[in-house]
């Protein structure tokens, strides 16, 4: 059962909002849980957010659970208080990809999350984590948090429609903390979720309109404040890669013992997106990454076509498909323009080359 009726005691300090105290808080007709067994709280914070385990420490009686939370859609965002130190670690990854925007309003928070420690305090740092990896969250006596979670699928979604691009499966969310401007939309939003419910019948849902318009905004909040790759092309600036990453583009290709990558493949690998690429390629090389591709795959088939042995099994066909030429017909087009020669001729020549090689008897001196 959980535990309902008892009062959770009032904290010192003032939520940007207004809110003075546990009791009074966002999202108060929202409850969730509100337990005084830590064991039941683990169990059930894993219900909205991810398998944990969760330690009180020096076992203080003031320990109490409570947690409030409401959804649009793809994003829900709760208000968690503990009442005392806790230490709270996600011990596997989420059954769906999840980003949680972790905003305090009263305390602090220390988080050890994908190899980087940092501190979250209310009024000046947000805290940005995503479920795929374990994280180590300490929570301070004073601490109360407003966490915005957002699935990751949603995000990419988002962002395809921003890019007018199909979404992307390469995004990649820094995890750390976030200050200044970010932070303060990132805070903004949560509180217009939470007002939005706040100010209305909890028994009466939001109209789907406002619901989506909502959603959408926090979409496009999380994308705009949040670091990851995409940022600068959704920024309006010229994503050019350096030299490096057009370097790291073309090892990765020159490495490739049959035909392996795609262009968004390749792009995704040294992670711009497929037209930062192109303008990168085109800016180091004067011309696209997939003429580059192209031409670097006709080097390899025709190497290889010169190191055939009669009687190997080679032919053009298999080559041409081991090298992503799969219309014989313009593997040959290709071929012509590039080496002068069909690609038969090639193979032809390599096999009689070799076979004249071969028979070919070396005279013995004679020693008179």
């Amino acid at each position: 059962m959980l535990d309902r009726d008892s009062a959770v005691t009032p904290q010192e300090g003032r939520y940007a909002g207004g809110y003075e105290s546990s009791c009074d808080g966002p999202l108060r007709a929202y409850e969730r849980y509100r337990t005084k067994d830590p064991a039941q709280a683990s169990a059930l914070s894993a219900t909205v957010l991810s398998a944990n385990q969760l330690v009180v420490r020096d076992r203080d009686r003031r320990f109490e659970a409570t947690c409030r939370a409401v959804r649009v859609h793809s994003a829900s965002l709760l208000y968690l208080t503990y009442g005392t130190d806790v230490v709270v670690d996600r011990v596997r990854p989420a059954h769906r990809d999840y980003l949680a925007i972790l905003l305090p309003i009263r305390g602090r928070l220390h988080l050890r999350h994908q190899g980087r420690e940092f501190d979250v305090r209310a009024g000046e740092t947000a805290g940005v984590t995503v479920s795929r990896d374990t994280m180590h969250a300490e929570f301070g006596t004073q601490a109360s948090v407003l966490t915005l979670r957002v699935d990751v699928h949603a995000v990419e979604l988002a962002l395809g429609n921003l890019l007018l691009e199909p979404p992307p499966t390469d995004l990649r969310i820094q995890s750390g903390p976030v200050t200044g401007s970010a932070r303060s939309s990132l805070t903004g939003t949560a509180e217009l979720l939470a007002a939005s419910h706040d100010e209305k019948d909890p028994l009466s849902p939001l109209p789907p309109v406002v619901a989506r318009r909502i959603e959408e905004q926090i979409l496009f909040t999380v994308l705009l404040s949040v670091d990851h790759n995409y940022r600068a092309a959704l920024l309006g600036e010229k994503a050019r890669p350096g030299r490096r990453t057009v370097r790291e583009a073309i090892d990765l290709v020159s490495a490739e013992e049959e035909a392996t990558w795609t262009i968004p493949e390749l792009a995704g690998a040294v992670g711009v997106t497929v037209r930062a690429l192109e303008l990168g390629f085109r800016k180091e090389l004067g011309k696209t990454p997939r003429e580059f591709v192209r031409e670097q795959r006709l080097l390899r088939a025709h190497d290889e076509l010169l190191r055939a042995h009669s009687g190997d099994g080679t032919t053009v066909t298999g080559v041409a498909g081991r090298w992503g030429f799969w219309h014989a017909g313009r593997f040959a087009t290709w071929y012509v323009e590039r080496f002068g020669v069909r690609p038969v001729m090639t193979l032809r020549s390599a096999t009689t080359l070799r076979s004249q090689a071969a028979t070919t008897t070396t005279p013995v001196a004679t020693v008179r």
